[in-house]
């Protein structure tokens, strides 16, 4: 029973039961790791969570028997058996708890398995085997808002990312490569108590940083340059998503203008989101300032998205979106704008959490736009 799990989980469960009951919905089958790792704190690997109304079942094999114990001791830990398959195992227990509905998460059970599931129950001649459900985005729901616990966690991947940058700083100069500043910020996030990387680094120079997710070359870095950084940390699970951009050497006048346009987006959407404001009307704040000087074309992608467990999380912050934004979300505000033509692009970006008054950024670095020699 689940009587003695850690009171962040509980109220997790708590909470996604609820939902549960509203969807008459008696048990859940989990797939993608990091909502097992939400409902359970088990971070290990090929493992299914079955969560019913009053238990949680961990299904895995003996790799993993010690590490759940520490990890996740409220789920019941069923090991296969050689030769068995986790769904022989799922529809074992869903026959002994009676379950005649059986959720499972749409976007992240392969087709494969889906066919395997589907083929185990049709199989069986008892007819006691539950009709499977896609359960939709219901697993995520109460991942929208963080607890305090994950926003410590958040709040400390915005420290290593300012942290970091500052390491590197003295390192971005005229023939330096990509390669070479990428490999460097990815070893001070390590050195700075990052657990690993919340996505590839992104070191975009010159022509290259007109591409929003340029992937590190050897381009070596020359007079005139804007150079882009969009880098993150992993803390404990979490994603840190940080962006500055640098001129190396003197900018020309577009590229300040352009700067100083993207800079003042996001700036002033920082200032004027507030909790209540829709994912849509966020967007707006920053991309009509970015529209209004004429740039509007090159400003590509949404103004931001959520950030926790995965680096891409809901909400989008993109136009027309009627998402509502709530305290206790955290969201990237990174306006940009990426000009092929005159070979440059730049992009300012900050986790933010959303408050009961408006936006707190996680990272804290300067944003005014520095000349580097």
């Amino acid at each position: 029973m689940d009587c003695c799990i850690p009171s962040p989980v509980q109220h997790r469960l708590r909470r996604l039961r609820s939902l549960m009951q509203e969807k008459a919905l008696p048990a859940l089958l989990l797939s993608d790791k990091k909502n097992i790792y939400y409902y359970s704190a088990f971070a290990g690997d090929d493992s299914l969570l079955l969560i019913g109304q009053r238990q949680t079942w961990l299904l895995s094999d003996g790799r993993f028997i010690a590490q759940a114990a520490a990890e996740a001791p409220q789920a019941e830990f069923i090991s296969k058996q050689p030769g068995q398959s986790h769904f022989e195992l799922l529809l074992q227990i869903c026959r002994e708890q009676q379950f005649d509905k059986l959720g499972f998460e749409g976007a992240s059970l392969c087709y494969n398995q889906w066919q395997e599931l589907q083929n185990l129950i049709q199989q069986d001649l008892s007819n006691s085997t539950p009709q499977l459900q896609e359960a939709g985005s219901l697993p995520l729901q109460p991942r929208l808002c963080k607890d305090k616990g994950e926003q410590a966690a958040l709040i400390k991947c915005g420290e290593i990312a300012d942290q970091a940058l500052t390491d590197i700083l003295p390192l971005i100069r005229v023939g330096v490569s990509e390669q070479e500043l990428a490999w460097a910020l990815e070893i001070a996030l390590h050195e700075h108590g990052g657990q690993g990387l919340a996505f590839p680094t992104i070191a975009a120079a010159g022509p290259n940083s007109a591409k929003p997710h340029a992937i590190p070359s050897d381009y070596r870095l020359a007079e005139g340059d804007f150079i882009t950084l969009d880098f993150g940390a992993v803390y404990m699970n979490y994603c840190g998503d940080c962006t500055r951009t640098f001129a190396v050497g003197q900018p020309s006048p577009e590229q300040a203008a352009a700067y100083k346009l993207v800079q003042k987006a996001q700036e002033q959407a920082i200032a004027q989101i507030k909790p209540g404001m829709t994912a849509g009307q966020a967007d707006k704040l920053a991309r009509d300032i970015i529209a209004a000087d004429g740039l509007g074309e090159y400003f590509s992608h949404s103004l931001g998205h959520g950030v926790g467990l995965n680096i891409h999380e809901a909400p989008a912050l993109r136009a027309g979106s009627d998402f509502v934004l709530k305290p206790g979300q955290i969201i990237t505000i990174e306006p940009g704008v990426y000009l092929p033509e005159a070979a440059f692009g730049l992009r300012i970006e900050d986790s933010c959490l959303v408050t009961e008054t408006g936006l707190q950024p996680l990272t804290h670095f300067p944003k005014h736009l520095q000349i580097l020699n």
